[in-house]
C-alpha cells in the first residue's frame, strides 16, 4: 500500500471492504485487492470511486455481489412475493406452487455451509448461494452433491475444509479413517477405484459422508463418485444389514429343501425393517451338503443350514 497515494474517502471505502471480508481471509486477499487498485488508480490517488471500480470490474462473482451488498454499492434484489396458491384452473381445483424440495441431508449441508459465513454476510451470502444451487438443481431436488460442488468451486480455504469436516459428521457415521485411508492411494482419477473398493472394506460399504471426503481431497466431483459406485455391482452405497445370506437355488439342492427355505426368506426380506440382504445362486460348491446357504461368509449345510435359517427368522 505505500505505491498508493489514498484520498481520504478512498481510505474509508478500502476499510470498509477490508470489514466485509471474513476476517481469517484478509491477509490472503488484501494484496491482490491493492495489486487491483494500483491498476485502477494508474499513479493518481486512490478515491472511494477507484475501489467501487475495482470491486465492480475485478471481484468474481458470487464475492463481488455480496461485497457490493455488504459496501452499499448495490441494493439487494426485492424479493418477489409469490403466494403459495395460484389461481383454480378450468376445472375448479387449486394448485399450489412448488416449493424447495430438498434431498437426504442437502438441506442440512446447505445450513452448515451458511454458518461459515460472517453473521454480518449471512443473509447475503445465503440469496447468492441458494441461486447457484437452483442452478444446480435445474428444476429438480436439491442434492448433496449439489451442496458439495458449490464448496469445492466457490469457496475458499480454509472454509472449504472446515466445510466438508462439518459435513462428515452430519450422516452419523464415523469417517476418521477415510483421510488416512486416501493418502494410501496418491494420485488422480486413476487411484478412485482401489481407493472405494479400500473405503468398502473399512466399513462394509461406501458412506455419502466419505465420499464428500474423497470429492475434496481428490478435487473430484462429487456426480463423478456417484456414478463410479452405483455403475459397479461390487460396490454398495447402503450399510450391509444384520444378515448376508447367499442361498443356493441349484436343483439338488432345491429339492432337498432350499425351495421352502427360500420362500420364507424372501418373504421375511420383503418386510421394510427386515435384516436380510437375500441371493440366489446357482452353486455354493458343496452340493453334499444341501440345502447349502451363506450367512454373512460361512457356509452352513443340511440340519445346520435349517437352524441357522429358522435362526434368522426368528422361528
Amino acid at each position: 500500500m505505500s505505491d498508493l497515494t489514498w484520498a481520504p474517502d478512498g481510505t474509508k471505502m478500502f476499510e470498509k471492504l477490508m470489514n466485509a471480508v471474513p476476517e481469517a481471509m484478509r491477509d490472503m486477499v488484501k494484496p491482490q485487492l491493492v495489486q487491483f487498485l494500483t491498476a485502477k488508480a494508474a499513479g493518481k490517488p486512490v478515491t472511494a470511486e477507484v475501489v467501487t471500480r475495482m470491486v465492480k470490474e475485478d471481484l468474481p462473482e458470487p464475492q463481488k455481489g455480496m461485497i457490493m451488498q455488504a459496501l452499499g454499492i448495490q441494493k439487494p434484489a426485492a424479493k418477489k412475493k409469490e403466494p403459495r396458491d395460484v389461481p383454480p384452473s378450468e376445472g375448479g381445483t387449486v394448485q399450489l406452487q412448488a416449493e424447495e424440495s430438498w434431498e437426504g441431508n442437502s438441506e442440512a449441508m446447505f445450513e452448515c455451509m451458511i454458518r461459515e459465513v460472517p453473521e454480518a454476510l449471512r443473509d447475503v451470502f445465503r440469496g447468492k448461494l441458494m441461486d447457484v444451487l437452483k442452478q444446480k438443481a435445474k428444476g429438480g431436488l436439491f442434492q448433496e452433491s449439489h451442496v458439495v460442488e458449490i464448496v469445492n468451486e466457490i469457496v475458499p480455504e480454509p472454509f472449504k475444509s472446515n466445510i466438508i469436516k462439518a459435513f462428515s459428521t452430519i450422516g452419523g457415521v464415523d469417517v476418521s479413517a477415510v483421510g488416512s485411508i486416501i493418502e494410501q492411494f496418491p494420485g488422480g482419477q486413476e487411484s478412485l477405484m482401489p481407493l472405494l473398493h479400500a473405503i468398502q472394506s473399512q466399513y462394509g460399504y461406501v458412506p455419502e459422508e466419505a465420499l464428500r471426503i474423497v470429492s475434496q481431497k481428490k478435487g473430484v466431483f462429487m456426480s463423478t463418485l456417484y456414478r463410479l459406485v452405483t455403475s459397479f455391482q461390487a460396490f454398495r452405497s447402503e450399510e450391509p444389514k444384520k444378515y448376508q445370506v447367499s442361498i443356493c437355488n441349484g436343483t439338488g439342492c432345491h429339492v432337498n429343501g432350499c425351495g421352502t427355505l427360500l420362500k420364507k426368506l424372501e418373504e421375511k426380506a420383503a418386510d421394510t425393517h427386515s435384516q436380510i440382504t437375500l441371493e440366489k445362486v446357482r452353486c455354493l460348491g458343496c452340493c453334499d451338503l444341501s440345502p447349502a446357504v451363506m450367512v454373512n461368509g460361512e457356509v452352513y449345510g443340511g440340519p445346520d443350514a435349517q437352524a441357522k435359517i429358522s435362526e434368522i427368522l426368528g422361528e
